[in-house]
């Protein structure tokens, strides 16, 4: 597209934060931190199992308060914030963590919710919780709703409203741009999909193979983890946009 900046997108996933103590999202076993995922992550059943699903996402938000972002946040804040100058960077994350946010990131597409956030399906409100745990007479803030409030994540089974902002942004990829995909197998979300027909640079770091991704669709794959290797992602990316500081 002519006349506009050259763009990076980032594209994470789990693995990004997990070098920072956050739990994976899915083990090969289907567990998430020893609970199956059909009773903590299920849009069809959650209102069964609204007393788990409490207690859960409680000790979610409770170990997030305890980790800090690792290097691979704070080098992806760092293209945001500080060399905006040469390319704007998208930042589309899977994780439901805030710790790009607080490595410094402004502008995070949560793909699958926030942890940090309460909504009501009583009335669509959304608020901030923080890191404070939820009671069983917690109720919205908005229109009182006790059995309405769930927490803000989209679950197996529900629509994800901002994959319209992830189709978006990767469906213009031009050889002046760059994808980046960092800690994610690929198996929620289709990632080559976008790749194969991008014509930018790509950049594929895991910290292992995927049955899910084939990486010989990227110009530099890097297996390993993703607070180690984030030094050579960060110098491909200042040469390919001709950071020159």
């Amino acid at each position: 597209m002519a006349n506009r900046k050259p763009k990076l997108v980032v594209f994470t996933g789990s693995g990004l934060s997990a070098d920072s103590g956050v739990p994976t999202y899915r083990s090969n076993n289907g567990l998430w931190e020893n609970h199956k995922i059909d009773e903590v992550a299920n849009g069809l059943t959650w209102r069964d199992n609204r007393e788990l699903i409490r207690t859960f996402y409680n000790g979610l938000r409770s170990n997030l308060k305890n980790v800090n972002a690792n290097a691979a946040h704070l080098m992806i804040a760092d293209w945001q914030v500080n060399q905006s100058n040469f390319f704007d960077t998208i930042v589309l994350t899977q994780n439901v963590d805030n710790l790009l946010e607080r490595a410094g990131c402004t502008n995070v597409i949560h793909l699958h919710g926030d942890l940090t956030k309460m909504t009501c399906v009583a009335c669509g409100n959304i608020w901030d919780v923080q890191y404070n745990e939820i009671s069983e007479e917690t109720r919205c803030n908005k229109c009182n709703s006790l059995k309405g409030i769930r927490p803000y994540i989209v679950f197996f089974d529900e629509n994800a409203p901002k994959y319209r902002d992830m189709y978006k942004a990767l469906i213009d990829i031009d050889e002046n741009d760059c994808i980046v995909v960092i800690g994610t197998s690929g198996q929620v979300i289709n990632i080559d999909a976008y790749v194969k027909n991008a014509r930018g640079m790509k950049i594929l770091n895991n910290l292992e193979p995927s049955k899910y991704i084939n990486d010989t669709l990227y110009h530099t794959v890097l297996y390993g983890r993703a607070s180690e290797t984030c030094g050579i992602i960060n110098d491909i990316i200042r040469q390919h946009f001709g950071v020159t500081k």
